[in-house]
């Protein structure tokens, strides 16, 4: 308002220089040009100094709006920060407490799995020495008995012959318990050495099964059937003989009569053996455990429950597997197989056979030498 009042004054000024100048009174009209410049120079000064404070001003105001925009973005930033710091303490103080809980019950898992073992071996332990108490103490009466028997010289050659029989029966008996026992302790350690060489494995079966059908104890049955007239292994002889042996003894043991009957086929690239008896048979919630150490489902039966653990880590050893036929309900059909040769294994038998006629030859030139 005051700018428009000046500017009013100003108009008014140069209206009357004009009016002094047409009436041709110069003193009056420079009087007012002189007034006119002066209040121009203030008005204009008066502008600029409120331009400048105007423009003060507004640089003062966005000074203090960034300023408080810079707090305002710290404060957020700091916010964030701090928030992320406790997210980030959170979180891992949860991730720690989960996997203190996990190796925690980790550790009670383990705890009481050993707890369980501890007490399984201790069950499994007192189990073995009794049994094996019982298997012992059978044939050292036996022996004890008829070793008494033959100091009387009043008995008769049969007698005498009989009683030999029965003292090499329970001797061989013993030696066997005791040859389970180390071997099965070997196995398990990993001690027990395996003569791995090509075998024919037809004949093999063919021995095993005319030894065990002349010592058997029952009136069934022992044969062997198979489709092959040959099959050549990369096995250990002994091993796999010990493996026939065992099943077929352990299933005269359960067949009073009938039949026991050991075949040999290929199927799907691997030989497969079966050991099949027409016996009592084994419940099916019984099948697995028959493999466990010292486990004997006839407590009466003659043994110590090891035989077919032993025969578990020799098929293991020989890279098959073993199991009991669950389609099979007229007695019992022990499976088990085995690899057949690869070239590798060829090549290792046909080396080790070179070397040992390079042996023998050699042996013969020094004996020829000598």
């Amino acid at each position: 308002m005051m700018r428009g009042l000046r500017y009013l004054l100003v108009s008014l000024l140069m209206l009357i220089g004009t009016l002094a100048v047409k009436a041709e009174d110069s003193q009056s009209a420079c009087d007012s040009l002189r007034l006119l410049y002066q209040m121009r120079d203030s008005i204009s000064a008066q502008s600029y100094v409120a331009q400048v404070n105007l423009q003060r001003a507004r640089y003062e105001v966005n000074e203090l709006t960034l300023k408080t925009q810079k707090r305002r973005a710290s404060l957020v930033l700091y916010l964030a920060i701090g928030s992320m710091a406790v997210l980030a303490l959170v979180g891992v103080g949860t991730y720690n407490l989960n996997r203190k809980n996990r190796q925690l019950k980790a550790a009670q898992v383990r705890l009481e799995k050993a707890q369980n073992e501890a007490i399984n071996s201790t069950y499994t332990m007192n189990l073995f020495l009794s049994n094996m108490s019982h298997e012992i103490r059978t044939p050292l009466n036996a022996l004890s008995g008829f070793s008494t028997i033959l100091t009387d010289s009043n008995i008769d050659a049969d007698t005498r012959q009989q009683c030999n029989e029965i003292i090499q029966q329970n001797s061989d008996l013993l030696v066997k318990l005791i040859d389970d026992v180390v071997d099965l302790s070997n196995l398990e350690k990993g001690l027990l050495q395996f003569r791995f060489s090509t075998q024919e494995v037809v004949s093999i079966c063919r021995k095993v099964v005319d030894t065990v059908e002349r010592i058997k104890q029952t009136a069934a049955e022992v044969r062997f059937e198979s489709s092959l007239n040959q099959l050549p292994l990369y096995t250990d002889e002994a091993r796999l003989q010990q493996l026939l042996i065992n099943l077929l003894i352990n299933a005269t043991k359960f067949t009073s009569s009938g039949s026991i009957t050991l075949t040999l086929e290929v199927i799907d690239g691997m030989a497969h053996f079966a050991v099949t008896d027409t016996g009592c048979g084994i419940a099916p919630e019984q099948r697995e455990k028959v493999f466990n150490r010292f486990e004997k489902l006839n407590e009466k039966a003659q043994g110590t429950g090891l035989g077919l653990s032993i025969c578990r880590l020799i098929i293991e050893h020989f890279g098959g597997k073993i199991w009991i036929d669950p389609d099979y309900h007229t007695g019992t059909r022990f499976c088990f197989t085995h690899p057949l040769p690869t070239a590798e294994n060829d090549t290792c038998s046909t080396t080790g056979a070179d070397k040992a006629q390079e042996n023998s030859m050699t042996k013969k030139g020094k004996e020829s030498a000598l």
